[in-house]
């Protein structure tokens, strides 16, 4: 293993980006859908004539329809892992297998970080120029939080839900670094499961696997919490990207926080070396993947 062969393999994925429609499409989906996503909140704060602060993170994942949304946004992200071309053969030769997977693996944890900024600065993008730079939660958000109907009453119809108990529980600052850093976890495992499927097994497994994932977080939220109660959420790693759905008493009876960070980290460290042992020792077919 060397360090900079390493780098050298994760770096040349990031110079695709400048020539992947892929890339302009996902972050134009995001913005798009965050601006209309925000809308409501956005006309909220225009007619209160208060700014929203920039802790309004912690809430975009409560709606039980959005979850699935970003899930997808995460899949199509990480859609062409294990990122082989053309180009694949020469850069292993190069540097070596382990190198080279291991570069790839430190794309998809740099990426994970980067899609988690990215999604932070479009939410705040979003809201221009009605931005209230405060360390509080802000009057609109707590406005929200304690009479959601107020919204109601000026004909908004809002699909963000602003959460009591978040708002109640946490501070901002709190609420929201939590938040991120899970989004984080969550986006990494799932670049991670869609990469390694994809190497170990075949070329559509991991999206196959993602995209049950993404389901799961859907069907829990309804079906599941009516059949099975809060314990489906232990079976929903994506569910835990929101504060709404993790166990902050310890009753039990839904994943602890602690919990779902232990899991999220131990899953993609094993998915990882899995992957790394895999790779070792397949032979290289650049139409096919691997095999």
């Amino acid at each position: 293993m060397n360090i900079k062969n390493m780098l050298l393999c994760s770096i040349t994925n990031y110079k695709k980006w400048t020539a992947d429609i892929k890339i302009y499409t996902l972050f134009t989906l995001i913005l798009v859908f965050n601006v209309w996503n925000f809308s409501g909140i956005y006309e909220y704060a225009r007619i209160v004539g208060y700014g929203v602060s920039p802790w309004i993170f912690p809430h975009i994942l409560i709606n039980p329809i959005v979850m699935p949304i970003y899930g997808c946004f995460a899949m199509l992200l990480f859609s062409d892992a294990p990122f082989i071309d053309r180009h694949m053969p020469f850069l292993v030769v190069r540097t070596g297998r382990v190198s080279w997977v291991l570069g790839q693996l430190l794309y998809v944890l740099l990426t994970s970080f980067l899609y988690t900024i990215i999604n932070y600065g479009i939410t705040l993008i979003s809201f221009l120029p009605y931005i209230d730079f405060t360390w509080d939660w802000g009057k609109v958000i707590r406005t929200l939080a304690m009479n959601p109907a107020s919204a109601h009453e000026k004909g908004i119809s809002l699909t963000v839900w602003i959460q009591d108990s978040i708002v109640t529980f946490f501070s901002a600052t709190e609420a929201t670094l939590i938040s991120l850093g899970l989004f984080f976890l969550v986006t990494l495992f799932i670049g991670i499961v869609i990469f390694s499927l994809n190497l170990v097994i075949g070329k559509t497994s991991g999206i196959i696997a993602a995209g049950i994932l993404v389901f799961i977080s859907y069907f829990s939220i309804f079906v599941g919490r009516l059949t099975i109660g809060l314990r489906v959420y232990y079976f929903s790693p994506l569910s835990w990207a929101s504060l709404q759905y993790i166990d902050w008493h310890s009753s039990g009876k839904a994943p602890s926080f602690r919990y779902a960070i232990v899991f999220l980290l131990v899953s993609s460290l094993l998915l990882s070396i899995i992957s790394t042992i895999s790779f070792s020792k397949k032979d290289i077919n650049i139409d096919e993947g691997v095999e």
